[in-house]
């Protein structure tokens, strides 16, 4: 009876135990502290004092110390133990290994100082899956009881529990490298598919010897008003690629009509007025990892109005990444010398903008790009995107003029 009673508490014992284990493995706790508690758990279910659990690194073929418990298991640093294939080979036929089956074999022998450091008398290799992922090292049991074989049942149970929370733990790990490799992958191709685009863009930009990086300073514009306007980093990025190519289409344009220095014929506009659906043919052909931007391209020199080219698109039908790029086109072309004109001052540049305000720009494109700039003026931008291509802005007059912009 008395016998019955003992049992009863062992199994309820390792019962709770089991749950205890099965508490941690699921906590949000790193790796090590989980396989730091449920060694003590083990510990404690069986009574042993000391115990150790060993990790498998499949690339280097060795088991490396990962927790440990005991006085003695601590004296000694334990550096990684050479495992072969056959060694796993056996691990999986003989599970869980006894003393006696440790002192028959090989693998035991050579590595016996580690083992009897930790007063091994039984080893659990970690299975999961097929494969092996580590081993559980106990020492003896207080009063050098040995393991029953229910004892050896409740380890088994364990053993899989654990050797799955650690098969898991790998797989995080293989998917966190990889993931981490491909953004970084992802960054080079990104810079260099950045790369080649800005090379388009001033091979765009050298047929037009007046416009020398004109693209590049209305990607810049762009990028600052759509960042004021808070939109996401990938549609920031897209409005930046969008601005580099919205004058591919020029490629196509005999360059005498576009270096011609005096007012262009009607069939000679007629063909500068192509560029936006060339390009759209263009671009439409590539399969870009942003949105829109064979739209925005061939839409940049629509108005408000309806009185732009080439679909006669009125406000409504204007996405705000066409009203940014139809401004900040015009804005730069307004500040850069043209075959036919000298380039205005900047003030005067903006004083038009205000004044084209509602008909040919967008309200709250215009008010973003004068706040955008009031902001890089009083120092408040890290990376200004438009301050730096203005050379003569008359401070006094800008202030003047988006105190006007705003109403």
């Amino acid at each position: 009876m008395l016998n019955k009673k003992l049992d009863l508490k062992r199994l309820l014992f390792s019962m709770s135990s089991l749950v205890d284990l099965g508490q941690e493995a699921t906590s949000s706790k790193d790796l090590s502290a989980k396989m730091k508690a449920a060694l003590y758990v083990i510990t404690g279910m069986f009574s042993v004092p000391t115990a150790a659990l060993f990790v498998y690194n499949p690339q280097r073929k060795i088991l490396r110390l990962f927790v440990e418990k005991g006085r003695r298991a601590r004296e000694r640093r334990v550096k990684g133990i050479p495992l072969l294939p056959e060694h796993i080979k056996r691990f999986r036929m003989n599970d869980p290994h006894t003393f006696r089956d440790m002192a028959e074999s090989a693998f035991f022998v050579r590595n016996k100082e580690v083992f009897s450091d930790l007063q091994t008398t039984i080893f659990l290799p970690l299975f999961a899956k097929g494969d092996f992922v580590g081993a559980i090292a106990l020492g003896r049991k207080l009063g050098r009881a040995p393991f029953r074989q229910g004892e050896k049942d409740v380890l088994r149970v364990i053993a899989h529990q654990m050797a799955i929370t650690l098969h898991n733990a790998r797989l995080f790990l293989e998917v966190a490298k990889k993931a981490a490799e491909n953004k970084k992958l992802y960054s080079s191709m990104q810079q260099i598919y950045q790369d080649t685009i800005q090379a388009f863009a001033t091979a765009i930009d050298a047929k037009d010897e007046y416009t020398k990086d004109h693209s590049y300073r209305v990607a810049s514009y762009a990028v600052a008003i759509a960042r004021e306007l808070g939109w996401k980093k990938k549609d920031v990025e897209g409005i930046y690629i969008a601005g580099l190519l919205h004058d591919i289409g020029k490629i196509i344009i005999d360059v005498k009509v576009i270096n011609k220095g005096a007012t262009l014929s009607t069939p000679e506009l007629t063909e500068i007025r192509k560029h936006p659906q060339i390009s759209y043919d263009i671009l439409s052909k590539i399969r870009f990892p942003w949105k829109n931007i064979e739209n925005f391209v061939r839409h940049h020199h629509e108005r408000l109005d309806g009185k732009g080219y080439p679909d006669s698109l009125k406000e409504a039908e204007l996405s705000d990444g066409v009203k940014i790029l139809a401004l900040v086109d015009a804005f730069d072309a307004m500040t850069s010398d043209r075959p036919y004109r000298d380039k205005l001052p900047v003030s005067e540049a903006l004083k038009e903008v205000t004044r084209c305000k509602g008909t040919q720009f967008d309200t709250k494109i215009t008010n973003t790009f004068f706040n955008v700039l009031r902001k890089e003026l009083n120092g408040e931008v890290k990376e200004p995107h438009i301050l730096p291509h203005l050379h003569n802005l008359d401070m006094h007059k800008f202030k003047a003029l988006s105190s006007n912009s705003d109403t």
